[in-house]
């Protein structure tokens, strides 16, 4: 099995699974249903910087194996680096924040008042 594509999961401070991936973390795009085999995930900048980066999640007898649907993503790496324990407990994978990573908030335009 090809272990750099195995998903590695990080709980999020709400308690959600997220999926941990070349820096960036994933969070479910669905509810787990029963006996299901696959999960689409999104990026957890989603929201914040409308990144549109998924991948999906497949079961396996070897752990749940990643497969990139888009890879691109609006905004720089959210996490430096991942310090890891001697155990490897992917519950306990240290995220240190990019500071660089920040939502890029859309500049407002002002409206040019109204001529009269």
């Amino acid at each position: 099995a090809d272990t750099s594509k195995l998903a590695q999961y990080v709980r999020s401070n709400r308690g959600t699974d997220l999926v941990y991936y070349e820096g960036n973390t994933y969070t479910p795009n669905e509810k787990l249903r029963e006996g299901q085999k696959s999960r689409d995930w999104k990026c957890s900048m989603y929201h914040k910087a409308k990144c549109r980066a998924r991948l999906v999640t497949r079961y396996s007898p070897y752990g749940d194996i990643i497969h990139v649907t888009c890879n691109v993503h609006t905004h720089l790496n959210m996490y430096m680096s991942q310090s890891q324990n001697a155990k490897l407990d992917t519950q306990k994978l240290r995220l240190e924040r990019n500071p660089g990573c920040v939502a890029k908030r859309p500049i407002k335009k002002k409206r040019k008042p109204l001529a009269e």
